[in-house]
């Protein structure tokens, strides 16, 4: 059993904090010391990576940072792609500041990066966060715009990934989303 879990993730030390590498198709992360309150002047940083072929849907059911103009001194952020989805602070959320509340979020792909920051100090304790993340398969076959065509003809999802295939007469050509005629 204990190799397993090595399977499922891995650590990397940095100088103000870590980096956890989790694997598996899904998980729960939280703050450092959830329930208690978190400590000052640290980073986590969980990158989530789950098979090709499947996003990530994340969702938090425990939320209690420190609130900030704009989440500048305690916050989680989330990112996939290189590009911020979400930089969450506080309890609720107000005009400048969000908290994630009740919905879900998606990777952009199979990899999302999960980043949880304290500074310095607080002037009470926060409880910190707890989240649950797992895969979720990707339904190629929708149409991402309206002047994309995902395949000619038919198109097949399934766990994974997707194929396309074409009507009575007509055989799939080399790209393996247009259709010929015989």
């Amino acid at each position: 059993m204990r190799f397993w879990h090595l399977l499922l993730f891995s650590t990397i030390f940095y100088s103000n904090g870590y980096c956890i590498e989790l694997t598996g198709l899904f998980g729960k992360i939280s703050s450092p010391g959830f329930p208690k309150p978190y400590p000052n002047d640290q980073t986590t940083t969980w990158e989530i990576i789950v098979p090709r072929g499947h996003r990530i849907k994340i969702y938090f059911t425990h939320f209690n940072l420190e609130l900030s103009y704009l989440c500048e001194y305690d916050y989680v952020e989330l990112k996939s792609q290189g590009k911020v989805l979400a930089h969450f602070c506080g309890k609720e959320s107000t005009d400048t500041e969000k908290a994630p509340g009740d919905s879900p979020f998606y990777s952009l792909d199979n990899k999302m990066t999960v980043t949880f920051r304290s500074d310095f100090s607080n002037e009470k304790e926060f409880s910190g966060f707890e989240a649950f993340y797992a895969a979720e398969d990707i339904n190629e076959c929708e149409k991402q715009d309206e002047d994309t065509e995902i395949c000619d003809h038919f198109c097949h999802n399934h766990i994974g990934g997707h194929y396309c295939s074409c009507r009575a007469g007509f055989q799939l050509y080399t790209d393996k989303k247009t259709c010929l005629e015989q």
